[in-house]
């Protein structure tokens, strides 16, 4: 029996197909099967999952009609013999030792899932950044058991980072959702498995590139307005047959927290109407948010106010994107989170060709940064003198104000603040 059983869905990617499945076979964990489901693709991802399982006898290929992510995934742990299994996504990458590493930890404590930390990845850039939360640190490291279920939903939602014992996903019935054609149906099997794990761990380490730059992605489509609502139907009905109503919480909170995200998504003309399925469940929902006023504030607002909110976020994108089509050059003042989350914007609305440097008040402690320079706001001023300049810290802090007074004595008083970049771009 293999030790993990790595699952791929496969789905015309042949731009990043080899890629992924070479980061998968040079694992140091030699004992694995890679199973790969090819969910009906029309471009060479056939052939090539072919040729690779023809030179290497861990990988099995499973061609079939396209059905659809969710169905293709549970044929995948269907097929998959491994006493663990593992997930990588078709464009992603994972670093060498990923599952020697998870798959030690696992068997030492025996663990029901085991996970870690994941990197935000932009190929072209050059972009490699750790999705890490600080205030978690507490909870790295140790086994965590149900007592402290909270605190699993608090570490980044996703699947492919981690582990999970077969036996437990089998004991459990944990599977993904199968609509055709539907979207973020990983977030179904997230919430099934941290609802049922009695033991896990999150490793202060980070083995996945997570890939950003893939434009095909169903994360950065533009339509499927309630492709998301329905899964967290899907959740909810399941728990409810089940009679897991304990676990239904869960599934509130986040069709509530996921709202947000998909309302700055969708296309514009569509998100007056997102507003009225907003409205239905924060009727329904909005005792679970409570306690999270930035989110119950905009959930109220969009309930409530709905043409208004729109018309705001419309215009203000609007007149952000004209300010930055007009520029030549755009100047990042700021190197630090919020520096690295504008950047991330920046990039997915097509930017990053116009970033001409980082910008920082004092020396830099680094000089490069997602194949971008940082020097000293002086020197960014000097070398790019129609530059628009975007402060990248939170609004209204001490170093912010900071900011806006250096800019004047260097005599900027017209800048873009980035903060409204945050607020009304969709950033991954």
């Amino acid at each position: 029996m293999p030790k993990v059983s790595v699952i791929v869905p496969v789905y015309n990617v042949e731009k990043y197909l080899k890629q992924c499945l070479d980061s998968i076979l040079e694992q140091t964990l030699e004992e694995i099967e890679i199973v790969c489901v090819d969910d009906g693709s029309t471009d060479s991802s056939g052939e090539i999952l072919d040729q690779y399982a023809t030179k290497d006898e861990r990988v099995r290929v499973i061609h079939r009609k396209n059905a659809g992510y969710g169905s293709a995934m549970n044929v995948g742990l269907e097929i998959a013999t491994g006493e663990y299994i593992g997930i990588v996504e078709s464009d992603d990458c994972i670093l060498p030792d990923m599952y020697k590493t998870l798959y030690e930890e696992a068997v030492s404590d025996s663990l029901d899932l085991v996970k870690s930390d994941a990197y935000y990845w932009l190929e072209k850039a050059q972009y490699k950044k750790r999705i890490h939360y600080k205030h978690l640190e507490s909870f790295y490291d140790r086994v965590l058991s149900d007592i402290e279920r909270n605190v699993f939903f608090d570490f980044v939602m996703n699947i492919w980072t981690g582990i999970y014992k077969r036996e437990f996903l089998t004991k459990y019935q944990i599977r993904f959702h199968e609509s055709p054609g539907a979207s973020y149906q990983d977030n179904g099997f997230w919430i099934q498995t941290l609802s049922y794990c009695k033991s896990a761990k999150w490793l202060n380490q980070a083995f996945y590139l997570y890939r950003q730059d893939n434009e095909t992605s169903s994360v950065k489509s533009r339509d499927k307005m309630f492709a998301m609502t329905k899964e967290y139907e899907y959740i909810e009905k399941l728990l409810r047959d089940r009679g897991d109503e304990e676990f239904l919480p869960y599934c509130y909170y986040y069709k509530l927290f996921r709202h947000r995200g998909t309302f700055f998504r969708i296309a514009d003309e569509n998100k007056r109407e997102f507003c009225d399925e907003i409205k239905k469940d924060y009727a329904r929902y909005k005792c679970y948010i409570k306690g999270f006023a930035a989110m119950d504030g905009w959930l109220r607002k969009a309930s409530t106010q709905p043409e208004e909110l729109c018309e705001n976020v419309i215009q203000k994108k609007k007149s952000i994107k004209k300010c930055l089509d007009h520029a030549s050059h755009i100047i990042i003042y700021g190197a630090g989170t919020h520096g690295d989350i504008i950047f991330r914007g920046l990039y997915n609305e097509g930017y990053y060709d116009k970033i001409s440097c980082f910008a920082v008040s004092q020396n830099p402690p680094e000089y490069l940064f997602a194949g971008k320079q940082i020097v000293k706001i002086e020197t960014a001023l000097e070398s790019y003198k129609d530059a628009l300049v975007v402060i990248a810290v939170a609004r209204g802090s001490n170093i912010y104000r900071h900011m806006v007074e250096k800019l004047a004595q260097l005599g900027i008083n017209d800048f873009l603040d980035g903060s409204l970049i945050e607020e009304s771009f969709y950033i991954l």
